[in-house]
């Protein structure tokens, strides 16, 4: 089975944007948020003093405004995550099952998740809030990240199809396969051929190896 994990903060939700709205608001109303970048680190320009006040206001002064009211990465996504739920139903090479995925939530931010997904109306049956990124290892063969620190943690790890959506936090990683967007990855029809051919392949490996020893 491919067990593909989708994360939201950077490929499906759009974060960034309402950090910066909400810092702009109530810290700092002389950002011009024009001449900000919603693909580069969002901390360049939201700065504080402590890291205490940092989680405070992601965490406790505004979970609802930024993980729940949060727009997709694009206009169009949720319609293409549908569209592209129902065709795998008939993908008949191999069992596709996706999944999203959210790190480093906590309490108010987890339910403001659950907001999100219920209001762009997206049909997948599962979200996974992993307390680590080895539990998101565990979880699936397949991932679909625009994190530094994921993207990091499975540089070495030969077991997981990695698939990195661009921006510039992330120029430096490296992957199976890059993206723009995760419109792109919908839109691509070789990309479950890919995907399958390694996972196969990684199967065979493992059943190889395991007839060794």
């Amino acid at each position: 089975m491919i067990k593909i994990g989708i994360e939201l903060n950077g490929v499906v939700r759009n974060v960034n944007k309402q950090i910066l709205k909400y810092y702009q608001k109530d810290i700092n109303p002389s950002l011009d948020l024009d001449e900000t970048d919603e693909k580069d680190d969002v901390f360049k320009y939201a700065k504080f003093e402590s890291l205490t006040d940092k989680n405070d206001f992601i965490y406790i002064d505004y979970p609802y405004e930024i993980f729940g009211c949060a727009k997709t990465m694009s206009k169009d996504l949720p319609m293409l995550m549908n569209n592209w739920l129902s065709e795998l139903t008939n993908y008949e090479d191999d069992d596709v099952e996706i999944s999203f995925f959210s790190l480093d939530e906590e309490a108010l931010t987890i339910q403001s998740s659950y907001f999100f997904l219920s209001k762009i109306g997206t049909r997948v049956r599962q979200i996974v809030f992993p307390k680590n990124v080895d539990d998101i290892k565990e979880a699936y063969n397949v991932i679909i990240s625009a994190n530094k620190n994921v993207l990091d943690f499975f540089e070495n790890n030969d077991g997981t199809y990695v698939v990195q959506i661009s921006n510039k936090t992330n120029e430096k990683c490296k992957s199976n396969k890059k993206y723009d967007s995760l419109d792109d990855v919908i839109k691509d029809e070789e990309f479950l051929k890919e995907v399958q051919e390694f996972v196969n392949n990684k199967n065979n490996k493992d059943i190889a190896d395991g007839e060794s020893n």
